[in-house]
């Protein structure tokens, strides 16, 4: 899969519920993540979501982009003309040559746009746009050979010379959103997520974190269905500054004891091509989900990513973020003596007593309180 590959670095593989999206049950969630309490405040929220609300999703658009960039147009009157003029041309060109598959899946290239950028120098940037529709593949290699494969082309119509091609991770022509519902909701708590969700809106250190926790579970579900998460929180982070500002991904409503959640973004995945066909966890990973199409998938990843930012806002707004994280904590402080299984037990419950005291445990605690036992 790699180069100079000389073993595994193994990380852990769980489950989550299952979740209704637009009425259909995906029955289990694959996460693979490796930080304490993610997958446990998921699994309560899922269990909350399932029983007090309703998940529906949506997607806009089925293009991908792929750029030709050329840093320094010497006639722009021209460039954007020259182009447009030979754009049939260029369709046909890439859907007969390496869109040829995905043509005969029903994809391929859809329409080629042209972009002019000044430079702070003055100078004029071009960037060519071409929207593949990658069907239910990822696509990035062949949107990268797509590119490669018209820029000598663009060169001789226009007179101006590329200087690279790439994929956008950055991909507005197809946005995911995800909506819930949460019905019977306790007022207070509502409101108290509406706020948090508020300042995740305009303090962009807290929505740095904010969308962190959102990235928690969606990474954790491309990284089981064997998806590129860096691609993935590319895109998103790249969404949540769109209008010039860093923001929350979420935004929550709370009108009485009904609680909103709106998450959308460029969700971009694969259920076919790339590692999802080759790494067996990965394919079992897909079989738990029972997705048929990248777009369901696009949407799970969606759900769960809200539901996560869900969770962790109950916990910050309630009993604060480290109560949650702290049961497995210790048990890791613990891991770092040389406590016996029958200590370590014994040794847990007198963290948690002094933890509630002082509200926060060290490792120094977790060595005083072994010697206490065995004292």
């Amino acid at each position: 899969m790699i180069e100079n590959s000389v073993g595994y670095f193994q990380l852990p593989f769980a489950v989550a519920p299952g979740i209704t999206i637009n009425g259909k049950l995906h029955p289990l969630i694959p996460l693979v993540i490796e930080e304490t309490s993610v997958v446990a405040g998921l699994c309560k929220s899922i269990l909350f979501t399932n029983s007090h609300g309703t998940i529906s999703a949506s997607q806009s658009g089925d293009g991908f982009i792929g750029q030709i960039h050329f840093p320094n147009i010497k006639n722009v009157e021209n460039f954007e003309l020259s182009i447009l003029a030979c754009k049939d041309y260029l369709l046909t060109k890439a859907n007969q040559g390496p869109c040829e598959n995905m043509v005969q899946r029903g994809g391929g290239v859809k329409d080629i746009t042209v972009r002019l950028i000044t430079r702070n120098d003055g100078k004029t940037m071009g960037v060519i746009h071409v929207l593949v529709d990658t069907k239910d593949a990822m696509g990035a290699n062949t949107i990268n050979q797509t590119c490669e494969y018209l820029k000598p082309m663009v060169e001789a119509a226009s007179g101006e010379q590329a200087l690279l091609c790439i994929l956008s991770n950055y991909n507005t022509e197809k946005i995911t959103k995800v909506e819930i519902t949460i019905e019977g909701i306790d007022e207070t708590l509502a409101k108290r997520i509406e706020e948090a969700s508020v300042i995740a809106q305009f303090d962009h250190y807290r929505a740095v974190t904010h969308n962190k926790g959102i990235m928690n579970g969606m990474d954790a579900i491309c990284l089981a269905t064997g998806n590129d998460w860096r691609a993935l929180e590319a895109g998103m982070h790249g969404f949540a500054a769109r209008n010039g500002q860093y923001r929350g991904l979420s935004n929550w409503v709370s009108e009485g004891k009904q609680l909103k959640g709106i998450l959308e973004g460029p969700i971009n995945v694969g259920i076919v091509g790339g590692v999802t066909n080759i790494h067996p966890l990965a394919a079992l990973a897909l079989r738990c989900l029972k997705v048929e199409s990248s777009t369901e998938l696009a949407y799970v990843i969606g759900a769960i990513g809200i539901i996560q930012n869900f969770a962790a806002l109950r916990a910050l707004v309630t009993d604060g973020i480290a109560k949650g994280h702290m049961r497995l904590h210790l048990k890791n402080l613990l891991k770092q003596t040389d406590a016996t299984e029958p200590e370590q037990e014994k040794a847990l419950k007198l963290l948690e007593k002094i933890f509630d005291t002082k509200h926060y445990v060290s490792a120094n605690d977790a060595h005083n309180v072994l010697k206490e036992l065995r004292s």
